[in-house]
């Protein structure tokens, strides 16, 4: 059986089934260091971690370098060893500024293409992403529509193929719906003089695209999945072996279901708003017609806050099991 799943190349990512675990811990960590020493011996502010060369480093900086490390509990080790980074850091910062880094043009192009993400970045979580909480409905659904990802998980053995695009012809595509094992596709690559690339692999679900999910759920053996890459490519996926694997319940399920169907609310409504946007505004395009951009494609910055890597969900899963 083969099942294809195509993959626009033009405008924002789909977003996958991947959530960024340290967002949720990120949420629980507890403001470090609060109740530092009071004044230094020579007078200064309470909140002064550490100085450097008389440049001081504060107790709010070291919360802000905690928080993003994604760390679930802030131990004196581990806020040790954040202080020694934030001094290695102003050491550093020191000399370039020693140096006259700060003038370089490179530097202040880097610094110019910062800044316009970064507002590009709070203006949409200000202004365009939506404040209401999910709700506790709405994840109790999301877990009942993806069993594979939660109630019922699996684990794929599969054998990729990855070929060029151009060279999957219609005959190809013909003679591949008729497969049921990883030989016979091999057979018929070989058969048409087809160059690939073929690997094993385990792939959990949430490795997996999401518009595949329910075809895998009911997945055996011998069945085949076409997916089209943005790269020119065809993947091939011949399924070797399907493996139970450990149910994730609902309650351990929530924060990561919580933190997907967020970060797709916002793609969402970030590609709402600037359509709403492009429709008044006026747009030139000063390029060539070869270079003209083919679409109204989302700025890849904002459609990146929106999604997740998949390493993210695989460890995090692993964590809560």
């Amino acid at each position: 059986m083969a099942c294809e799943s195509n993959t626009a190349s033009g405008g924002a990512r789909a977003p996958t089934w991947n959530v960024i675990v340290a967002a949720t811990c990120a949420g629980m960590l507890m403001t470090a260091l609060t109740g530092c020493s009071a004044k230094g011996t020579h007078g200064k502010n309470s909140q002064v971690v550490a100085t450097v060369n008389d440049k001081e480093i504060t107790a709010t900086q070291l919360n802000r370098v905690l928080q993003s490390s994604g760390v679930s509990q802030v131990t004196p080790e581990v806020t040790r060893r954040a202080l020694e980074s934030l001094t290695s850091e102003e050491l550093l910062v020191q000399a370039a500024l020693e140096g006259k880094i700060d003038r370089d043009p490179a530097f202040v192009l880097a610094m110019e293409q910062s800044r316009r993400q970064l507002l590009a970045q709070f203006f949409a979580e200000k202004t365009v992403y939506p404040k209401a909480t999910i709700s506790a409905d709405e994840v109790a659904k999301y877990y009942a529509a993806q069993p594979l990802l939660f109630a019922n998980r699996k684990k794929f053995r599969l054998t990729t193929f990855v070929a060029d695009k151009q060279d999957m012809t219609a005959a190809v595509n013909a003679e591949i719906e008729g497969v049921d094992s990883v030989e016979d596709v091999r057979t018929i690559l070989d058969g048409h003089a087809i160059k690939y690339v073929t690997q094993m692999a385990s792939v959990a679900p949430e490795q997996l695209p999401l518009a595949q999910l329910p075809a895998f759920q009911a997945a055996k053996v011998g069945d085949l999945f076409v997916s089209e890459q943005p790269s020119g490519k065809v993947t091939l996926m011949s399924v070797t072996a399907v493996e139970e694997d450990v149910p994730l319940t609902l309650e351990r399920a929530k924060p990561l279901i919580e933190t997907y169907l967020a970060n797709a609310r916002n793609k969402q409504a970030i590609e709402d708003y600037l359509q709403q946007s492009r429709a008044v505004a006026k747009i030139t395009y000063v390029l060539n017609e070869t270079h003209a951009p083919a679409g109204a494609a989302t700025p890849a910055a904002l459609a990146d806050s929106s999604a997740v890597t998949p390493d993210a969900f695989k460890k995090g899963a692993a964590g809560l099991n």
